[in-house]
């Protein structure tokens, strides 16, 4: 059970529990939603407790950031098939795991760096996806480590280095 005042992740918005009510609709108790970025009170979600279809998940620790940066390198990328990569990225898109956000990053890192070496075109769904994901995996890394959207981006990179 979350608390007031709580910081979890829905789905892959960052938000901040405000309330609880009972659904008109299905009776169920409900967590009501504010995301992180928005704290006016002009968007709000209700979300049931029972968290039934499991989109509902505590804030990545900073533990658990390390832990992830340290597995990068084993994390595999996409089947690299051009026709396919759009509905792939999709996919993934719409899961609930950090680890997902990674494949995606890494993928399309990856793809856009082998264009460049064989002089050809970057792929702008590539691009496009790459920004997505990394919006939605550094928005919570700021949040968890108490700082910047850049400031999380810059510790991700600069761990990543280490590892080099």
């Amino acid at each position: 059970m979350y608390k007031i005042d709580d910081v979890v992740v829905y789905r892959r918005n960052v938000c901040r529990v405000v309330g609880q009510c009972t659904s008109d609709l299905t009776g169920e108790d409900c967590y009501i939603l504010e995301p992180y970025s928005l704290q006016d009170g002009s968007t709000r979600m209700k979300v049931p407790v029972a968290n039934k279809g499991g989109h509902l998940r505590d804030l990545i620790t900073r533990e658990e950031i390390d832990r992830l940066i340290g597995r990068f390198h084993t994390i595999e990328c996409l089947e690299n098939k051009p026709a396919n990569m759009k509905s792939q990225y999709a996919a993934l898109l719409k899961g609930d795991e950090p680890e997902e956000l990674m494949r995606i990053i890494k993928t399309s890192y990856l793809r856009n760096k082998e264009r460049l070496e064989s002089h050809k075109k970057l792929a702008s769904i590539d691009g496009e996806y790459m920004r997505k994901a990394e919006q939605y995996l550094f928005e919570e890394f700021a949040v968890a480590l108490d700082t910047t959207f850049d400031q999380a981006k810059d510790y991700f990179e600069k761990q990543l280095d280490k590892l080099q």
